[in-house]
């Protein structure tokens, strides 16, 4: 590109910028980011990972890739580097390479090993991975409140809170009437619980959320979307409690589907119980509460981390109060304003400042 200049022609270079993920095509925030950055007019391409080798053992396998990932790292050129986190050891090369580095916490990765994992050695040196990677990046840009205020206290140059919310065009593309007709839900008020059936995402929590909310309100019905370890479990909880004609189970369906069911619940569950993430979870990067609050829907949440300071639409308490909150609200509803109804278009305008203050894009 080409600008003159006192009757000279300089030739400026457009800054490239390479988005890093060892999942690209399942990250929606990289996607999204992608999205935005492309229709900025920015010079941005995704790095394609290696894929996992063949063959076992399985935790071989997975060093190899990151391995692998780690020096395909090393090897790129571009003047921007956006790096997402998990697993962060797998941009360490990033803080000795040439140009920007920015650096994108979706979600603590000492959590995700001391919960998955659970080895005190692994989780420690994750922590201080973590660390180096925050005091080291020229941008830390974070999901949330909690991870931006972790990353100001580990010493971070410049943070910015970028939200992981839904798409402008998030929408249902049915109606509320015909998608709960079709569920056989009628005029019965409806609770929503929508992702993985698993122990992590408190599906204990969610049996006693049906009961408690059944025997209080003889109308109710649940609408359980989704599938995991958990779904036998509660499926003959839901049997053993004669309450079969009180819980809906759809399974899992495509992300495409996913607003109709919102559409169809008056209030939806985030059920969880204190884990290594909790005090850094908040409605701004759980992708599931963005929805909700995107389609006018009030959220039960856990009091814990950004939920704790949150206030209407999203209705914090103990887990163990999460019936209670559930109850008195059908009970006392209360109409969310379209003001109050989260998009990714908040993100992309955010992306569009920082990406200025880079210089990928002319101001």
């Amino acid at each position: 590109m080409l600008t003159r200049v006192s009757g000279r022609e300089h030739e400026v270079r457009v800054k490239r910028v390479l988005l890093i993920g060892c999942e690209p095509a399942r990250m929606i925030r990289l996607r999204r980011t992608f999205r935005s950055l492309r229709e900025l007019g920015v010079s941005v391409k995704v790095l394609k990972p290696y894929t996992t080798p063949r063959g076992r053992p399985r935790v071989l396998k997975g060093i190899i890739r990151y391995l692998v990932i780690t020096l395909q790292i090393a090897l790129t050129k571009a003047d921007i580097y956006h790096f997402y986190n998990i697993p962060d050891i797998v941009g360490i090369s990033l803080l000795w390479k040439k140009g920007v580095m920015v650096y994108d916490v979706r979600s603590p990765w000492f959590s995700s090993i001391k919960e998955t994992i659970g080895l005190d050695p692994l989780w420690r040196i994750a922590g201080l991975i973590e660390r180096i990677m925050t005091r080291g990046a020229d941008f830390v840009i974070t999901a949330n409140r909690p991870l931006a205020a972790r990353a100001r206290r580990w010493g971070a140059q410049k943070v910015v809170m970028v939200p992981n919310y839904p798409s402008s065009d998030f929408r249902p593309t049915r109606t509320r009437e015909s998608i709960r007709t079709a569920l056989g839900l009628e005029d019965a008020p409806t609770v929503l619980y929508l992702g993985k059936l698993s122990k992590l995402e408190g599906s204990d929590l969610i049996k006693r959320i049906i009961l408690k909310t059944c025997k209080a309100l003889p109308s109710v019905k649940f609408l359980i979307v989704g599938d995991g370890p958990q779904k036998d479990s509660l499926e003959s909880f839901i049997v053993k409690k004669n309450l079969v004609d009180r819980v809906v189970m759809v399974g899992w369906i495509r992300h495409d589907e996913v607003a109709d069911f919102i559409s169809a619940a008056d209030i939806c569950l985030l059920p969880r119980r204190w884990t290594g993430f909790s005090e850094y979870t908040a409605p701004e990067n759980i992708l599931k509460a963005g929805e909700y609050l995107a389609l006018g829907k009030p959220v039960v949440a856990p009091k814990m981390g950004g939920f704790a300071t949150s206030g209407f639409p999203v209705i914090p308490v103990e887990p163990s109060r999460m019936a209670d909150a559930v109850i008195e609200f059908l009970l006392n509803p209360i109409r969310i304003e379209d003001a109050m109804r989260p998009t990714w278009d908040i993100s992309h305008n955010l992306l569009e400042k920082i990406y200025t203050t880079l210089g990928a894009i002319s101001s």
